[in-house]
């Protein structure tokens, strides 16, 4: 789902002067001087520049805000006349943004971040009836938990809808710094000083093998095993890659081989074919284990590999009221769903060991 942001134009009102230094209160009635500069801050031609980014293509970008490519196109040149350079490539598939496109379009998202936070607060004085929340998600609770809590929230808040992207958790908070989202929710626990991170949902990432495949004991496996397995694990961005990774390197073990594959779902499509083993976030597992399509196992002598899902937003920006409502309803529907998935995670060891 694509975002959609309404901002209020208003109109210039009469012209502003700069005010002397002595008196303090003395004005002058000589007008400030408009530098070109000025021009980038139009809320249409910023939203074009983020749409550009986001979607590799300028009547693709045009469509998204509504309006028509030729007006798009002037937008364009004035937006790289008043920055003294080029903002857009063209190339053979599409546009993509220069340098200096990227660094105005991260402040111009920023920006209209902000613009849609007030909209949405003074919604909020007449009661929560509209909004919208741009929310991105690294893949396990955005693919495991997120449905139940939208179901949730759409029964208490129909007026307010929700437009979410999911990616590994490196790739959500840069989308979070650019302005493209205002609210995630990620697996890591250290991110960018402007980023604010919220514990409010305890995970553990466990062992999984096809039945059969490893020999455990009391649901644990020695590591020494894992030199001779193959691990099949997430993108190089991913959270819980990152946690085995330095957790393997804490104890010196080498799996034989690492196989890297692009999704949470491909890799458990890959254990259940006895390919190797992987690690994953009990939430993405806990419907197979409790199937009995997968055995779950922790590392024999080493605490359980835990860490928390956090809330995450830019500093610089309280939550909106539609956020702070979405927010409640996630932290209420999980609670639920972590007691589910840690009895489906116990009874697999028990029937492994």
């Amino acid at each position: 789902m694509e975002s959609r942001i309404s901002v209020m134009r208003r109109p210039y009102g009469p012209p502003l002067h700069r005010a002397r230094r002595n008196p303090p209160w003395h004005v002058s009635s000589e007008p400030i001087a408009m530098t070109l500069l000025s021009e980038l801050w139009d809320t249409t031609r910023m939203r074009l520049l983020v749409e550009i980014d986001r979607r590799g293509s300028l009547s693709a970008a045009a469509q998204a805000i509504g309006i028509g490519q030729p007006s798009a196109s002037q937008h364009l040149r004035t937006l790289e006349t008043a920055a003294g350079q080029r903002l857009v490539e063209r190339n053979g598939r599409g546009s993509r943004l220069t340098e200096g496109g990227r660094v105005l379009a991260t402040h111009a998202g920023q920006a209209l971040a902000m613009l849609a936070a007030g909209e949405q607060e003074l919604t909020a004085l007449a009661g929560l009836q509209t909004g919208t929340i741009r929310l991105g998600a690294s893949t396990a609770p955005g693919s495991y938990l997120l449905p139940d809590t939208l179901g949730c929230f759409r029964r208490d808040y129909p007026g307010v809808d929700v437009e979410i992207e999911i990616a590994a958790s490196g790739e959500i908070l840069r989308r979070l710094l650019s302005g493209r989202i205002e609210l995630a929710i990620v697996g890591v626990d250290k991110a960018d000083e402007r980023i604010a991170l919220e514990p409010f949902l305890a995970d553990e990432i466990v062992g999984v093998a096809k039945a059969g495949l490893v020999e455990t004991h009391d649901g644990t496996l020695d590591p020494k095993a894992l030199a001779e397995l193959t691990l099949l694990c997430r993108e190089p961005d991913s959270s819980s890659r990152a946690y085995v990774e330095r957790e393997l390197q804490r104890i010196g073990v080498r799996p034989a081989r690492v196989w890297e594959l692009g999704s949470t779902e491909a890799v458990k499509r890959a254990v259940r074919e006895g390919l190797g083993v992987g690690f994953l976030s009990r939430y993405a597992v806990a419907e197979e284990t409790e199937r009995g399509e997968l055995d779950v196992f922790r590392l024999r002598g080493r605490p359980p590999l835990t860490r928390d899902f956090h809330i995450a937003r830019l500093t610089s920006r309280p939550f909106s009221p539609a956020e702070s409502a979405f927010v409640a309803t996630l932290t209420r529907c999980c609670a639920k769903q972590s007691a589910y998935a840690e009895a489906c995670v116990a009874g697999s060891g028990s029937r492994s060991a």
